[in-house]
């Protein structure tokens, strides 16, 4: 399935910030699943390109110059394959790498406690009824949560987002020493557009990657577009970054996934 992307994202300050520096994630992986056929990221000045740890494509924009917005584009033209089922590891990063809790996933008592029937014998289809159970628990919907949210914040107000679906599957997987892994993309819906990309778990059973999109019950990455895998939203967060000024900032970010062929 052929896909064209437009991810826009614009920041705006209150006031002049005088040096920023940002780190962007907005590229597609090189992978068996995807095949990039064109590619850009439209930014304000020249980017410096280099990979990762995880071998995301990550882009440092740096700006010393008084300015009052960021503005990024990104877009282009991916075709997925949608057979896969799951994905084999990646040599560079080793699974094991996943077991390990991150402080936006520490998994809590209460987490631990909904997790249990699931993970005593941690199955594809008890994984995928722990992934039920938690879009039941968690419903998803928007501004309950921001993006330090960790899964035990998340888990105790009742509510979120995919990132916070993603977070709180993760941390029940790796309190299990269950290697899991969080993964930020793009998602292809005949029935809408997203206004921000997507992020879904991985969980490696029996030698290979599978997929648990919670917050749409997905169980194959058949619609799924990758950008970035990591530990966490952090590791794979589409902008992160610091600037000095600038004061409030609002945000407007717009994805929008149609299919090509």
């Amino acid at each position: 399935m052929k896909l064209q992307i437009s991810h826009q994202t614009n920041y705006y300050y209150g006031e002049l910030a005088y040096r920023s520096v940002q780190y962007i994630r907005m590229t597609p992986m090189q992978m068996p699943h995807q095949i990039i056929h064109q590619w850009s990221v439209m930014l304000p000045k020249v980017a410096t390109n280099q990979k990762d740890g995880f071998g995301n494509d990550w882009l440092t924009l740096s700006r010393n110059e008084a300015h009052n917005n960021l503005q990024m584009q990104a877009s282009g033209i991916v075709e997925i394959n949608t057979d896969t089922e799951r994905l084999e590891d990646m040599a560079h990063v080793p699974y094991l790498l996943f077991t390990v809790q991150s402080p936006l996933t520490e998994c809590s008592a209460a987490m631990r406690a909904f997790a249990a029937p699931y993970l005593k014998d941690p199955t594809h289809d008890h994984l995928k009824a722990m992934a039920a159970d938690l879009i039941t628990k968690m419903p998803f919907i928007k501004d309950m949560t921001h993006v330090g949210t960790t899964a035990t914040e998340a888990f105790a107000i009742g509510a979120g987002v995919c990132q916070d679906h993603t977070h709180v599957f993760i941390g029940c997987c790796r309190d299990q020493h269950i290697p899991a892994r969080y993964v930020s993309g793009y998602l292809y819906d005949d029935t809408e557009n997203h206004m921000a990309s997507h992020a879904w778990a991985e969980v490696w059973l029996d030698g290979y990657w599978y997929t648990f999109d919670v917050s749409n019950q997905l169980f194959a990455p058949s619609s799924h577009v990758y950008v970035a895998i990591g530990r966490d939203y952090l590791d794979a967060a589409p902008v992160r970054g610091v600037r000095m000024g600038g004061g409030y900032e609002n945000l407007y970010s717009q994805v929008l996934v149609t299919r090509l062929s």
